[in-house]
């Protein structure tokens, strides 16, 4: 059986599809055929943040596997496992949310295992399967995008059904419905609650972390915004003031601007210029038809 085609290599694939993978991870093609023999199937795949030094942990019928490869440079390189237990002495796993976010493997006959995921909503969904696939030795169906930002918000003050998770619910959607999302660096629904008023829907929202603040570009069912976190300071138009988006491409940096019918704007820099059109096909849309492109509603 070719590396191409192998059991490892597709299984791999399909363990990865659900999960987030940043560009600057630097996942290693071959990483599959390193780490394991090819006609391993990996039922369960979590890749951690990126690094010098990224990891990912991969999950078959018989080991839990810990992989590190070096990504200084222009290609991949070193790929090793960093550690390995056998599927069996799992008990089960958790999701530790806190400064950093961590995944916690707890293994019955050696140190546990931990990983920082490249998303909370990663490490919320591995958790839930690796400990199902412990206690019952089956890996369930994914779970559903509600009980996700439910989960997500569950340790916190807020209960599912008040109008603070609702409005926080609507902002973590309105970021995690990208198709694009894969490309941009992790972003929390912090800001939502510091800006929005109550009872206030997001429909759209484009980022741009820059160091450490992150500017925003918002959509909701009352007004247009741009914010930067941390801080409270916004700066937002009514929807009747808007005349349309554009996306202007630049030498340096591309930028999606929001122009009103007064002649001034909002605007902001996108991370790639994937998620830039996205948002300006899309709020153009809203403008048009009073209604979301029909690829997003499911999120909303």
């Amino acid at each position: 059986m070719s590396h191409g085609t192998s059991r490892a290599r597709a299984s791999l694939a399909r363990a990865l599809s659900g999960t987030t993978i940043r560009r600057r991870l630097m996942m290693p093609e071959d990483i599959a055929d390193q780490l394991l023999d090819p006609d391993e199937e990996v039922l369960l795949a979590l890749p951690g943040i990126p690094d010098d030094k990224p990891r990912i942990v991969l999950v078959t019928r018989d080991e839990v596997i810990l992989g590190r490869w070096n990504a200084v440079g222009y290609a991949p390189k070193d790929i090793k496992r960093k550690r390995a237990v056998p599927t069996g002495d799992v008990r089960g796993a958790s999701y530790r949310p806190g400064l950093y976010y961590k995944v916690e493997i707890d293994v019955r006959s050696a140190w546990d295992l931990s990983i920082e995921p490249c998303t909370v909503e990663d490490g919320i969904r591995f958790a839930h399967a690796l400990q199902a696939l412990a206690t019952t030795g089956r890996v369930p169906a994914p779970m559903p995008p509600a009980d996700v930002v439910a989960a997500r918000h569950a340790r916190g003050t807020y209960s599912p059904d008040s109008v603070e998770n609702r409005m926080r619910a609507a902002w973590d959607r309105a970021i995690l419905a990208s198709r694009h999302l894969w490309n941009c660096e992790e972003v929390h629904s912090g800001p939502a609650l510091g800006w929005l008023y109550p009872g206030e829907h997001t429909f759209l929202v484009l980022i741009d972390p820059v160091e450490v603040s992150t500017a925003y570009l918002a959509v909701t069912d009352r007004r247009v915004m741009w914010g930067r976190a941390p801080g409270q300071r916004t700066k937002d138009r009514a929807p009747s003031d808007v005349r349309e988006a554009v996306y202007e491409k630049r030498f340096f940096r591309d930028v999606v601007r929001i122009k009103m019918h007064d002649g001034s704007s909002l605007k902001l820099s996108p991370k790639n210029s994937d998620e830039g059109h996205e948002f300006v096909d899309a709020l153009n849309t809203l403008l048009a038809t009073g209604s979301l492109p029909q690829e997003l509603l499911p999120f909303r």
